[in-house]
């Protein structure tokens, strides 16, 4: 058996921003999608977490399995190895650690386990794993959308300043962070829609400042710039319509404001999760308590310093 994992991501700042070209940062975090792959005489995929089900196939459609998520995610990897004869094998798929009571955390699985699967397909050939090759195969599952800021942070790990498609380590230090989920998953599909209408209707002044805000952080990663930021991203969301500042998010963040730490959702928004701020870790103790009686679930997510890891 070939075990390939990956970690998951939370988007620090940056979103939609990214998209036109602004650094982003990302942090790979401690969950971890999971491809346990064994040879076998047909192609035969079970998933739990990530679309949970199962398919099995003599041998791999020409066409992608549309009614198999995880399959077709496994399907578009495997097409990625052209010109390279894969046998057929049982990917056993796995991506629980990326849900809470049935619902998804919002922590890029599909990019985690385009990563795990590639590396797994890619020591089975006695190759060395591909970013690109994750992350063509990540792409063309999602319909040509997306940075491919989750499938970097899946492959690498740690804390990266992504821009225009290469990711470095970060060399600024970190605020003190703690996430919150909302409980409530987000249609990230729907945010690029409604983030493209915007695009396409020509006034992105609220964007540009965005931009601006998140170069800003780059450099100057401190309480006072994330407050700017949140306050930008704020005006990106009544601008274009995003919905990205949902009841939830806005209850975190007024209890952020209370404790004096700042607060910003994470990624597409609408739901998932949120970010919280601090210049030291004493400071989360009340705010976690009181984050927890408004109904909010404070989720203990650690930075994962490595990315791919490829076991047999």
């Amino acid at each position: 058996m070939i075990v390939g994992r990956a970690p998951g991501k939370a988007v620090l700042w940056g979103e939609y921003a990214v998209l036109t070209g602004a650094p982003a940062v990302v942090l790979a975090v401690d969950r971890q999608a999971v491809c346990e792959l064994t040879p076998s005489a047909a192609y035969r995929f079970t998933a739990s977490g990530f679309e949970a089900g199962e398919a099995e196939f003599p041998s791999l459609p020409r066409n992608p399995p549309r009614d198999a998520p995880a399959a077709l995610l496994a399907w578009h990897v495997l097409n990625t190895f052209s010109g390279t004869a894969l046998n057929a094998g049982v990917f056993r798929l796995s991506t629980d650690a990326f849900y809470s009571a049935g619902r998804k955390l919002g922590l890029g699985s599909s990019a985690a386990l385009s990563v795990a699967i590639e590396g797994a397909c890619a020591r089975w050939l006695g190759e060395a794993p591909r970013h690109e090759r994750a992350l063509a195969a990540h792409r063309r599952f999602q319909g040509g959308r997306g940075s491919g800021i989750d499938v970097a942070a899946a492959f690498l790990g740690g804390t990266l300043r992504f821009q225009d498609g290469k990711a470095q380590p970060l060399a600024a230090a970190l605020p003190e962070c703690r996430f919150i989920w909302t409980g409530t998953d987000a249609s990230t599909g729907r945010h690029i829609d409604r983030f493209a209408a915007y695009l396409n209707a020509g006034d992105t002044r609220a964007l540009d400042r965005l931009a601006e805000r998140s170069e800003r952080l780059c450099r100057e990663p401190s309480l006072e710039a994330l407050d700017d930021y949140a306050d930008a991203l704020r005006r990106l969301d009544r601008a274009a319509g995003l919905g990205i500042y949902t009841a939830a998010h806005r209850r975190a963040e007024s209890l952020a404001k209370v404790h004096k730490l700042a607060y910003k959702p994470c990624g597409a928004g609408g739901g998932d999760i949120g970010a919280a701020f601090a210049e030291s870790p004493e400071q989360f103790t009340d705010f976690e308590t009181a984050a927890t009686a408004a109904g909010l679930t404070v989720l203990g997510l650690e930075a994962a310093s490595h990315g791919i890891d490829i076991r047999s």
